[in-house]
């Protein structure tokens, strides 16, 4: 029996969800305000000076209090449950994480994730925090193909910190 998997948001299920980047002199603002939109169509960007391209200062853009209903229905598209699930796990710490996605991608309608060296284009720094966190993680990335081939957080199937499969199944 094939089930639904379980729809996952973010918002009223105690999971607080922000992102973070810094629009840098030669970034136009308004690609990464479309790659923001693409994962998160709710988020509200401040408004930024209006300035022409390439720009001439940093800016900082923090978006608070998201639906992670998009993002996470680009990772079912996409197929990388399992890599979202590690990704979002490498740097959880109680009831908090954080992880790193490309902005280029973003903007492509799509998820990347990124590790130690920031990627042409930049990132976006997503922030997770909420009680069980881990358990929600895992709840929110769970595909039936774990019932083959069970999975969790910290595992020994788990990518390591640079990005790399430890191991693969058969």
């Amino acid at each position: 029996m094939d089930l639904k998997p379980l729809s996952y948001t973010g918002r009223d299920e105690g999971i607080e969800v922000s992102l973070r980047t810094v629009i840098r002199p030669g970034d136009d603002a308004s690609n990464v305000s479309v790659a923001i939109h693409s994962l998160f169509p709710d988020a509200m960007i401040e408004e930024l000076p209006n300035q022409s391209f390439p720009n001439q200062a940093y800016h900082e853009i923090e978006c608070n209090h998201l639906s992670f209903e998009t993002f996470l229905e680009l990772l079912r598209k996409q197929a990388i449950l399992d890599t979202a699930m590690d990704a979002m796990g490498i740097h959880l710490e109680g009831n908090q994480t954080t992880f790193n996605i490309s902005r280029l991608a973003a903007y492509a309608g799509k998820i990347a994730f990124t590790y130690e060296e920031e990627p042409l284009g930049g990132t976006f720094e997503i922030h997770l925090e909420g009680v069980g966190l881990s358990d929600w993680i895992e709840a929110c990335t769970w595909h039936k193909g774990r019932q083959n081939v069970p999975r969790q957080l910290h595992d020994d199937s788990a990518m390591d910190s640079t990005g790399e499969a430890s191991t693969w199944h058969q």
